[in-house]
């Protein structure tokens, strides 16, 4: 919706909340708002922008590393004598293995695989994920399902105005993605992120405001 419809209703509706107090604008403005917040909700749950188009999708999707059953082996700190190590529920990256050190340390811990002499035992038998519980449906893949929640999509109301939208950082990386700006990524790596508008007005929207004033207003639209 255009900067010129907000004004028209703007225009239109001012001297009707004139006429009521302030607590009342106050309580219209919060009606407002709540119902605004959750239009924008539902549009990002949806993955579209006001426009109605869908946002672009991600380069590519995470690839989820598969938790082995065990793995034992001789290692060699710089210092210390080689000791036979285990680990359970364990990943494997290029340089290291990382998992349970249920004898030493009791939790999770990394092992640098140059460090490692022999190993002695390898069970790949796959670990079922903890967070795939039996009956409970996957979490959604869905991008910003954090931000769309009502403790980062703020709602403030007043007797003059209400708002919505993020604070802080969270308001600094909503920015990037709603105007599709550069950023970093890490210390070593930029991108660009496409244009993904978290926030905006429809023409739906508008409606829906303007039936909230006529069923808030009544009789003072009479005549």
């Amino acid at each position: 919706m255009s900067d010129d419809a907000l004004a028209q209703l703007d225009d239109w509706v001012e001297p009707l909340l004139a006429k009521l107090e302030s607590a009342e604008r106050k309580k219209l403005a919060r009606e407002i708002g709540i119902a605004l917040r959750k239009r924008q909700q539902q549009r990002i749950r949806l993955q579209k922008n006001p426009d109605g188009t869908p946002y672009a999708k991600r380069v590519g999707k995470k690839k989820r590393r598969r938790a082995r059953k065990r793995l034992r082996f001789i290692y060699e700190k710089p210092g210390h004598e080689a000791e036979e190590r285990e680990i359970v529920n364990w990943f494997s990256t290029p340089e290291t293995y990382f998992g349970f050190d249920q004898r030493h340390a009791g939790s999770l811990r990394t092992f640098k695989k140059r460090r490692v002499v022999r190993v002695l035992e390898i069970d790949l038998t796959p670990v079922a994920d903890p967070r795939e519980k039996a009956g409970k449906r996957n979490s959604s893949e869905a991008m910003f399902a954090k931000l769309r929640t009502a403790r980062y999509l703020k709602m403030k109301a007043t007797a003059d105005r209400v708002s919505i939208g993020y604070e802080g950082r969270i308001a600094h990386i909503a920015r990037i993605h709603q105007e599709g700006k550069r950023a970093p990524v890490n210390s070593h790596l930029e991108y660009d992120y496409p244009e993904r508008q978290l926030l905006g007005t429809t023409p739906d929207d508008i409606e829906l405001v303007h039936d909230i004033l006529i069923r808030h207003l009544g009789g003072n639209l009479q005549g």
